[in-house]
Parts: structure tokens; sequence; C-alpha cells
């Protein structure tokens, strides 16, 4: 139920977007993210619009091209990865519903972009993305949103905490291409979500820098601890 508007004017806000969709458009607006600079922070002219129904996105679509009320230039409105891989029913293509994990399912097996292997058969672990810093407020879903412009993902883990329910603030997405994987590193890498940098890293990358920093810890308490042994005889 996403879609992407670009070619507003820096004026623009979230809640010009939310009214022009809701009052001159006729659909249900639930949220609006604006893409922001990391240095500025300043939005970019394009934001995700999370509409009520994937009817609203089909009305939606008719706004692509004109002119809104509170600017003169028209407005780029395009389908996300998520809207395309949905049936008219609602339901993930191929799939009798969305699992938790599991963010797209391909109806047509010939469409999904192979999956990369190494010479040995195992699986190329770059398609792996860990997003860090992430607002508690954000879902699964907006996540999804935001990253399947980089291509098509194959899921989409969003943690949460299993008392309260409450998102742990970070993520791991997986890209069924690694190009797609390291274009979304290199391009949302400190980009503003809901007032917060986005830390955003390859997968594996992070796991050898964690191993190597529990390393150093260890070499370095253990260093102490030996120091402090000779000094006390």
């Amino acid at each position: 139920r996403t879609i992407f508007v670009s070619q507003l004017v820096m004026r623009a806000d979230d809640r010009d977007i939310r009214r022009y969709f809701k009052r001159k458009i006729g659909v249900s607006v639930r949220d609006v993210i604006l893409l922001r600079d990391k240095r500025t922070g300043r939005h970019k002219g394009c934001a995700y619009v999370e509409l009520g129904s994937l009817g609203d996105v089909e009305t939606a679509m008719g706004a692509s091209g004109k002119n809104p009320d509170f600017q003169r230039f028209p407005l780029l409105i395009k389908r996300t990865e998520a809207e395309k891989n949905y049936g008219v029913d609602g339901v993930a293509a191929g799939m009798g519903g969305v699992d938790q994990g599991i963010a797209v399912a391909y109806g047509n097996a010939a469409e999904a972009p192979s999956v990369m292997y190494t010479a040995d058969g195992r699986r190329i672990e770059a398609q792996k993305v860990y997003v860090g810093n992430v607002d508690r407020c954000v879902t699964q879903a907006q996540l999804f949103a935001l990253f399947s412009q980089f291509g098509p993902l194959e899921k989409v883990l969003l943690q949460m905490d299993p008392t309260t329910g409450i998102s742990r603030g970070f993520a791991f997405l997986s890209f069924l291409d690694p190009k797609d994987a390291n274009l979304a590193i290199q391009t949302m890498s400190g980009q503003l979500l809901v007032g917060r940098p986005l830390v955003v890293k390859n997968y594996e990358m992070r796991m050898i820098f964690s191993r190597i920093h529990s390393i150093a810890i260890c070499v370095l308490v253990n260093g102490y601890g030996q120091l402090h042994a000779i000094e006390t005889r």
C-alpha cells in the first residue's frame, strides 16, 4: 500500500502531502516518510506515502504528472516494489498470505533474479544487510517499502523484544541480488529516518568487525590481568 512520490518542492512537508492525498485525491493516508539529507536535514524532494488500501494505490497513481495545490510543479508517483508483487486481492503473488519474516514472493519464478552462489555452492552473503538505529515507531512494512526501491527483497526481519513486543531498533534484510544490497548500503547509510541516521552495513562485515572488537577486548582484559599479576608479586 505504499507509493513513491518525487519532484516535491523544498518547502513541501508531510502535512502538505497528507492533506493533498486525503482531500484532493480522496485516499486514506497512514504515514508519510520524507527522505532527508543526513547533513542538512532537508528532504530530497521525495517521500514514501503509505496508503490505506491497495485500491487507494490505484487512485493515487492517477495523480501522477498533475500539479498539486501546494506547488506549481507536477508530482511523479510510482508504485513501490512491494505493490508490484501484490495481486488485485491484496495477497502476495504466489502466496496464501505474507509470513512475518518473508517480505515478498514471486508469482512467476522466471521473474525472480537468480540467487548468487560461490564456486563451492555456498550462498554469497553480500546479499544480507544490517540496518541499525531504527526508531521504535518504524514498522517492518515501512522498512520493506523503503529498501525495496533498490531491488527485490527476499526477507525483512525487524527484531522485536519477545517480552514487550517493542522494536529493538535494528533489522536484517536479504536482497536477491548482491548489487542491490551494495547500492542500498551506499545510498541509505546515514540517511535520516524519523529523525535518526540509519546505520546500514553489510551483515557479514558487521559480524567480522564485531568479532574483532570482542577479541580486542579479551586481549586487553587478559593483558591487564597478566600485568596486574606481575605487579603484585
